[in-house]
């Protein structure tokens, strides 16, 4: 088996172009049918579908390739954020299959020919806006996440999500038509360390502290933030980037429905905790029971 990848890049915020020779390999895939065409003859790659499955940001995405004599060789390129394309081994001739990490949202298109650059196939997919569901001890809420605005910030909180890191931890700081926080503490309170470095703070990037937006917590460097976030109750200006000297806060998404359980949660007594520090801690935990990337 043997596999060549080139890489170009048309630009800052331009589109990635991922290319693979298959000549032995495997791979699979959800979503969108195929367009394709057939071999001159029996003994060339023939494609007759391509689809592509878990097409969600931040995952990793699989093609699966069906035909004929595709170990003959055949190219792959997929015109979007597709980083990282990876052959799948232990293809057959009916079926090749390849891999990427899934880097934007937005339209993917994957292209297939033989090695002497005869079309055999197109797939033309969608990668929608992220969204997590939270089931809370209080109810539930959804958050549609923006990617383009925060990629890092979103690609962090999704990764704890993804390793479910956010599994039975408390809202551990709740003040009254401020803001809710979750992330950092199980009940005890008992601190639930991060499992992944800071990440550099992306808070001018123009959305804002207003009330249903969820940002990522920090502690005063602004490179700091890791697994705890917070959603704003109410409109927080405060929060916002002015300057490198006042860098605010990241927003990286909002809730788009079960805003009521956030006011729930935001309404609950609070108190003073001398063991853990925590100053506006729930008398009653709250607690955050999953998180689960939905889209």
């Amino acid at each position: 088996m043997s596999a060549y990848a080139g890489i170009a890049h048309n630009g800052k915020g331009g589109s990635l172009r991922r290319r693979l020779v298959i000549f032995a390999g495997v791979l699979p895939l959800l979503a969108v049918a195929l367009s394709g065409c057939g071999g001159g003859n029996d003994s060339e790659p023939a494609v007759t579908t391509i689809a592509a499955s878990n097409t969600r940001f931040s995952r990793t995405a699989t093609l699966n390739i069906n035909g004929r004599n595709l170990r003959a060789g055949i190219v792959v390129d997929v015109e979007g954020g597709c980083e990282n394309l990876t052959l799948v081994p232990n293809g057959t001739d009916d079926l090749q299959q390849y891999a990427c990490d899934v880097l934007a949202v937005g339209e993917f298109k994957a292209h297939v020919r033989d090695a002497g650059g005869r079309f055999l196939g197109r797939l033309t997919f969608q990668v929608p806006q992220p969204e997590v569901s939270v089931t809370t001890s209080k109810g539930n809420f959804v958050l549609e996440l923006d990617p383009v605005a925060a990629p890092a910030t979103v690609r962090n909180f999704l990764g704890y999500v993804n390793a479910g890191f956010y599994r039975n931890v408390l809202f551990h700081r709740v003040i009254a038509d401020t803001l809710v926080q979750a992330g950092g503490y199980t009940a005890g309170p008992v601190v639930k360390a991060a499992a992944a470095p800071a990440i550099k703070l992306e808070s001018d990037n123009g959305l804002k502290n207003v009330r249903g937006t969820i940002g990522a917590a920090r502690t005063s460097a602004p490179d700091s933030a890791q697994a705890q976030w917070y959603v704003n109750v109410g409109d927080n200006p405060g929060f916002d980037y002015v300057d490198a000297d006042q860098p605010g806060y990241a927003v990286f998404g909002k809730v788009t429905s079960g805003l009521e359980t956030i006011d729930a949660i935001g309404a609950v007594v609070t108190r003073a905790d001398s063991a853990s520090g925590l100053t506006d801690l729930p008398v009653t935990d709250v607690l955050v029971l999953t998180a689960t990337q939905t889209r």
